[in-house]
């Protein structure tokens, strides 16, 4: 089977996986949303600050290395697994010594035991079997799939059941722990690969995980910053506001943008040594992503407040603006992953972590001295940042891939082009006010149809003698002539 089948076929299955876990995620996020209060979410949202600071410093980026790696044996899965184990076991006992400090940093009292109790979820879920890395460096998703549904079907139950018993943050941190646990003991279902105790590869691995380890740390001083900044200067309710308006618009990304373009870390590993491939597949790539992109950011943009009394309730109406500068770290966010695992597929791991060094320098120092005025300056100027800084990564990849940027540019327009008609054509549509949600359904029903029609129509008129589409055209032949056959 090709490269890009697999990929394809790869990315349907991380798209179904995405589907049940999101799309629980998603209503859990919403019937929550109706059920704590502001702080509750704030409080989840300095857990998971803290928690991921701590699981940055001990990040081994063992399923990179088993990626990228030109032959595998047991011993560096095995490594991968114990370094694991022992390292997040490690932390793990780190965060509940430090979390009577943190709740003092952050004045936040309840967070004394929150964060103690949800760190547990660190070394739980590193007893996953290593087998399960080996299974995303062939592309095969398929197993995980049953995996998901108990996983995130448990999870959810476990989370509304808690809420509506006894609303408070403890609902979200339990049942992070329920799906660490079911992941831990599902995966031995799902992968015959049953580990040992080792270190024999340790010297290895931790050669080419040290500077994804400073580049995690780095990253999550980018990403992470504005949050702290509005914990800071703004409280913990206006961070829960903050931090979900955020969450909200990262959505699309979460649930099955970015985890369906895993599978292309692999297929641009695989092409590494060959320069017009590489570049071939990276240009395709981007294209892609940017097409799917621009008409979600675009309708995001457009219909904020809609979005939030739909999703959340009236009653975070206060935070619906921010939902605009929002839609701009969506579209970065997505694209900026891409192009940072374009990198770490040709093993430029260095370069990328001198590039966040700088970045994220310079994020801080304007968000420090500039996002302070309020919560809607925080969010624009974080939303700007994160479009300079994922054009200039781009810049760079051009220099070292040499993908063609004019030819991308071309490979864009009809995603912009049908975006902009879809978009004048929607607000047009008159819907009564008596239902926001008949509103919701309607104007995103139309958008899909019309953005989809005009960009099929586009593309066909502009790019059907290009390689590119010709060879997207065969693939999705191909893909759907197996599913019929199957069915």
């Amino acid at each position: 089977m090709s490269a890009s089948l697999k990929v394809l076929k790869s990315a349907g299955l991380l798209f179904g996986i995405q589907l049940v876990q999101r799309g629980l995620g998603i209503v859990s996020t919403l019937v929550l949303a109706r059920l704590l209060a502001p702080e509750h979410f704030g409080i989840v949202a300095l857990v998971t600050i803290a928690l991921q600071f701590f699981e940055l410093l001990v990040e081994t980026g063992n399923q990179q290395y088993i990626v990228q790696k030109d032959t595998l044996d047991d011993d560096d899965l095995n490594t991968a697994w114990s370094m694991d184990i022992l390292i997040k076991s490690g932390i793990a006992v780190l965060v509940i010594a430090c979390s009577p400090a943190l709740a003092a940093w952050f004045e936040e009292p309840a967070l004394t035991t929150a964060l103690a109790v949800a760190s547990l979820a660190l070394p739980i879920r590193a007893l996953k079997t290593p087998g399960m890395m080996r299974l995303a460096r062939e592309i095969n998703y398929r197993p995980l799939f049953r995996l998901t549904l108990w996983q995130k079907g448990l999870s959810f139950l476990t989370v509304i059941t808690i809420a509506l018993v006894e609303p408070s943050h403890w609902a979200i941190i339990i049942g992070n722990l329920v799906s660490a646990s079911v992941l831990a003991a599902g995966s031995y279902r799902v992968d015959h690969h049953r580990p040992r105790w080792t270190l024999a590869r340790f010297r290895q691995q931790w050669g080419f995980s040290q500077w994804l380890l400073m580049r995690g740390l780095v990253g999550f001083t980018r990403s992470q910053i504005d949050n702290l900044l509005v914990s800071r200067l703004f409280g913990t309710a206006q961070l829960g506001g903050y931090n979900l308006v955020r969450e909200v618009s990262l959505l699309p990304a979460l649930s099955a943008i970015i985890p369906m373009s895993e599978p292309l870390l692999a297929a641009i590993a695989e092409s590494r040594s060959d320069p017009a491939t590489l570049a071939y597949r990276v240009r395709l790539s981007l294209a892609l992503l940017v097409s799917l992109l621009t008409p979600i950011s675009a309708f995001i943009f457009l219909y904020p407040e809609l979005i939030v009394n739909v999703l959340l309730g009236e009653q975070w109406q206060n935070f619906a603006s921010l939902l605009r500068p929002f839609s701009l770290f969506f579209f970065t966010f997505c694209l900026f992953a891409l192009i940072s695992d374009a990198f770490i597929a040709q093993g430029r791991v260095k370069t990328l972590f001198w590039f966040d060094v700088v970045s994220t320098l310079i994020i801080v120092a304007a968000l420090y001295y500039w996002g302070s005025a309020s919560l809607d300056t925080m969010a624009w100027l974080r939303g700007w940042l994160a479009i300079a800084t994922t054009l200039a990564l781009l810049a760079l990849l051009e220099r070292q891939v040499r993908f063609d940027v004019p030819r991308l540019l071309h490979l864009c327009m009809p995603s912009v082009l049908a975006t902009s008609l879809a978009s004048l054509l929607v607000i047009s549509v008159p819907v009564g006010e008596d239902s926001q949600i008949l509103d919701f359904i309607v104007r995103g029903s139309c958008y899909v149809l019309i953005s989809a029609s005009f960009m099929s129509a586009l593309s066909w008129l502009f790019l059907r003698r290009s390689t590119e589409w010709q060879q997207v055209v065969s693939l999705l032949s191909a893909f759907s002539s197996k599913f019929l056959r199957r069915g």
